[in-house]
């Protein structure tokens, strides 16, 4: 299954819903916490207008590291 890092870019805190039902929770940017793993099928919506308006980044892990 294909995995994405989700990086919070705000200096607060945030939590985002997520296409399962589940949520996350985004510490700080600065935090430890302020970067979450998860299935690239659980990105929902607002996890892409957050990031379309700058509040966080999605990155997708490739292949060769997501099965680590």
């Amino acid at each position: 299954m294909k995995e994405c890092l989700i990086r919070n870019l705000c200096d607060g805190p945030r939590d985002y819903p997520l296409s399962d039902g589940s949520s996350i929770y985004l510490g700080s940017k600065s935090h430890s916490t302020g970067i979450a793993r998860i299935q690239t099928e659980n990105i929902s919506d607002a996890l892409r207008l957050a990031e379309s308006k700058g509040l966080l980044s999605i990155e997708e892990i490739p292949d060769e590291e997501a099965s680590e």
